[in-house]
């Protein structure tokens, strides 16, 4: 009779891989819930028992009865959204299945940035100053008291999607006029001209464990709009903004209720007064590569710590690995040529080159923080002149 126990992953897209290797490894079954349109990615097939497709992850009812369904033959004991539209996802079925992990309230959030806003805002950390899309004599108050320009966001986005900046309330309301029901799905927030930062953690029995703080290299926002490359490179240990991102990540945990898990939360540091200022949070591994730059610096797989952290057994205490002191960089673009040639990036730093269509990128590590920024300075033109490709946001 096989014994081992059965994990549920909930991914709307190819995501997770690693997750779910490290869960096979710690001797558990590995079942996928994932999107019709979605199965014939390559998942490692090897290492998930069995692969199950609904036409609609965002159809609660049908996945609701999917799920019990196969709970009736399946007995299982963790249910794991793997990115960032699969978290509320796994929190309905975790309630309604009574089966632990993080509920819907807690999750969201992690998905709600009003909800995260008014949640931080009451335990005294610092966010740039929002209204929600409610009452009109507020959204009215609101811009007459805080100056423009103002962001306005969906609640419920993930990254800069559909996120705009405005500069007259004519906008602001012409946009609401235009959402008509689906206003109340939004906030305005103050623009905070600065420094974008993430700090990527993980989580044990409500503690930060382990955080990388890193620094972007332009907001997401100002990718999508005007255009660019994404860049990130680790902070140096100690240095002033590395310890004053430990802090206030640490209190964003607490005040979001983080039990578990792993986060990749963003902050940016005004221009203005020089201090930082929350701005979202995520329980879930980063995108865009992060968690590479992490690994090839650290040697630490944000994936297979956050398996850890879920499924070990509950008498055994979780202890992140000894991080290895490098620091990671990296830098992505779109392509002009269909199959770029980074031959002529070749710095003993490269780690690892990027080998996807119209895609060129690439990820650096260093004993020496200043060598890596000195690299990413120097590639950046470089990268502009010989692949970089604009395609806006619709």
């Amino acid at each position: 009779m096989d014994n081992r126990p059965f994990v549920l992953c909930i991914a709307g897209a190819l995501f997770g891989r690693p997750f779910m290797l490290e869960a096979k490894r710690l001797g558990w079954r590995v079942h996928l819930l994932t999107e019709e349109k979605y199965l014939k990615e390559a998942w490692p097939r090897d290492q998930i028992d069995e692969i199950f497709a609904v036409p609609d992850l965002y159809d609660e009812k049908v996945v609701k009865n999917v799920v019990c369904y196969l709970s009736r033959n399946n007995k299982y004991e963790k249910i794991i959204g793997l990115g960032e539209f699969d978290i509320e996802v796994a929190a309905a079925l975790r309630e309604h299945t009574r089966i632990g992990g993080m509920g819907e309230t807690t999750a969201r959030y992690f998905r709600d940035k009003l909800a995260m806003r008014m949640k931080t805002q009451e335990d005294g950390i610092l966010v740039p100053e929002f209204t929600r899309i409610l009452n009109h004599a507020e959204v009215r108050d609101y811009m007459h008291r805080v100056a423009a320009p103002w962001v306005l966001k969906p609640r419920m986005g993930a990254a800069s999607a559909k996120v705009q900046k405005m500069f007259h309330p004519e906008e602001v309301w012409a946009k609401i006029d235009e959402l008509g029901d689906k206003q109340s799905g939004y906030l305005l927030e103050k623009y905070i001209p600065g420094d974008a930062y993430h700090v990527d953690s993980l989580v044990s029995e409500n503690k930060v464990v382990y955080a990388s703080a890193s620094k972007y290299g332009m907001t997401m926002l100002d990718l999508n709009t005007s255009g660019g490359i994404f860049t990130s490179r680790m902070l140096k240990k100690g240095s002033g903004d590395e310890k004053a991102l430990q802090a206030i990540n640490k209190e964003v945990t607490r005040s979001l209720g983080m039990l578990r898990g792993t986060m990749h939360n963003e902050y940016i540091k005004s221009r203005e007064d020089g201090r930082f200022y929350f701005l979202e949070a995520s329980a879930r591994v980063g995108g865009a590569r992060i968690p590479d730059i992490i690994w090839h610096a650290t040697g630490i797989c944000l994936w297979h710590e956050w398996a850890k952290i879920e499924l070990l057994p509950k008498d055994q205490t979780y202890k992140p690995p000894v991080p290895r002191k490098e620091y990671g960089g990296g830098i992505f673009t779109l392509s002009r040529q269909e199959d770029p040639d980074l031959s002529g990036y070749n710095d003993p730093e490269v780690k690892w080159i990027q080998k996807k269509k119209h895609y060129a990128g690439l990820i650096l590590s260093s004993p020496d923080a200043d060598r890596t920024e000195e690299l990413l300075v120097n590639y950046y033109p470089r990268f502009a002149e010989d692949f970089m490709a604009h395609v806006p946001l619709k």
